[in-house]
């Protein structure tokens, strides 16, 4: 019995220490999955690693710096994005202590730079983060290429607060490369910046475009209110948003590259043509745009003219479903007022259009030499300028019920104020 029990016991005790190394096992397996989970950014200690740097050669300092930039060159992430932007700031000072070779000190200022730029591309929307680095970035070159990359996108941005964030962003960078003294190309491209982000501000607000009656106005045509109008439009090119006072009997006044001034409720321009004296003018719309005020400047006087008007027509913004780019091509029937007429539309480059319209007289003729389409909102628009007077029909290119792409929307005249319904239907339409 003795011996029976000796022996279970001992069973019992290799069970129990097996057991136990075991667990002794499964613990550091666990910890080591738990250390390296909790490790999600690229360099875990930034002071061990830095630490470890300076105990080695520039040759190591070299490799890791480098061998960092090479795996995360497009990274996307911002919490290890910030991360390298950290170890990467304290690495150049350290670098620069030790005194290493200038092409060490480069690939660290390079992991710095990539950093911040692809925070710029990818992660960073606010003005305040990214004019902070931008004035960091190292070189005229960076500081374009992050411009050029925000230009590029602009059309494509429909968030109010993000555009606005971004134009302040624009300016500031303007008056930033003009303290490092960089290139002229360099503050250029921030202006085109942010007049291209305020022109896509007003194109992602919807109901502010239209013509509005005036009801009140100071001097001489406050007595012909009944036959003044005020029109308003984005050309989407160069012309950017245009503004026009018209009367029946007199020349129109037309601004063009009016902007928004600290929201959208606010447009303003100090450029004017028809006209060979500079003029100025402001419109505060209403919360729901129905109603505006404003003043503008006496071209010749150069004294202020305050007025009020109210909405007499509105242009849609954005088409639910829109149409694909190849169905705004071709021909479409649509009457101008009592004038019938075909429009002929032909494509000249992605997004970009020419158009005529003819009357089925012969007696009217419209070019339309130039045309925008902006598929992802629906948006199209055809701009024809005579004597420096711009004509828009401006429409929203929506896929109707049944499949067909039917254009609709609104004509614009600078020249008479003039406000009329379109609708634009395939010439191949049985329907």
């Amino acid at each position: 019995m003795r011996i029976s029990s000796c022996i279970t016991t001992g069973r019992r005790y290799i069970q129990a220490r097996h057991f136990l190394t075991l667990c002794a096992v499964l613990f550091f397996i666990f910890a080591a999955v738990v250390q390296a989970q909790a490790c999600e950014v690229p360099v875990c200690d930034i002071a061990g690693e830095l630490k470890n740097m300076e105990s080695k050669g520039q040759n190591y300092r070299f490799q890791s710096v480098s061998k960092l930039r090479q795996d995360y060159s497009k990274e996307k992430d911002e919490k290890k994005l910030k991360n390298l932007l950290e170890f990467a700031r304290a690495a150049v000072e350290l670098i620069k202590k030790i005194g290493d070779e200038d092409y060490v000190l480069r690939e660290a200022k390079g992991l710095r730079d990539q950093s911040l730029f692809l925070l710029v591309q990818w992660v960073w929307r606010d003005c305040k983060s990214l004019s902070d680095a931008y004035a960091e970035l190292a070189g005229e070159t960076q500081r374009f290429a992050a411009l050029d990359f925000f230009l590029r996108n602009a059309q494509g941005i429909r968030d109010q607060a993000q555009i606005t964030e971004l134009v302040c962003f624009a300016e500031k960078a303007e008056g930033i490369s003009l303290s490092l003294r960089d290139a002229d190309y360099v503050s250029r491209q921030a202006l085109q910046l942010a007049a291209a982000l305020s022109t896509q501000l007003l194109e992602v607000v919807n109901g502010w475009e239209g013509a509005f009656r005036l009801t009140e106005i100071q001097g001489p045509l406050q007595s012909e209110l009944d036959v003044l109008r005020f029109v308003l439009f984005s050309t989407g090119g160069d012309l950017g948003i245009v503004a026009a006072l018209t009367h029946p009997s007199l020349a129109p006044v037309v601004y063009q590259r009016v902007s928004f001034i600290k929201n959208p409720q606010v447009l303003g321009s100090h450029q004017s043509f028809a006209s060979s004296t500079p003029s100025v003018v402001e419109f505060n719309f209403s919360k729901d745009f129905s109603q505006v005020s404003g003043f503008l400047y006496d071209a010749d006087r150069f004294s202020q003219i305050r007025f009020k008007a109210e909405r007499v027509s509105t242009v849609p913004t954005f088409a639910r479903n829109p149409c694909l780019e190849d169905e705004v091509v071709g021909q479409f029937r649509t009457k101008v007022g009592d004038t019938p007429g075909i429009l002929s539309v032909a494509a000249i480059t992605p997004h970009q259009f020419a158009a005529i319209f003819h009357s089925e007289e012969g007696l009217v003729r419209i070019p339309f030499a130039f045309g925008r389409y902006n598929p992802q909102t629906g948006r199209l628009t055809f701009i024809s300028l005579q004597a420096n007077v711009p004509l828009a029909w401006r429409f929203v290119a929506e896929k109707v019920a049944d499949g067909r792409c039917i254009p609709s929307g609104m004509g614009l005249s600078t020249f008479n104020g003039a406000a009329y319904p379109l609708t634009l239907l395939p010439v191949m339409d049985k329907k």
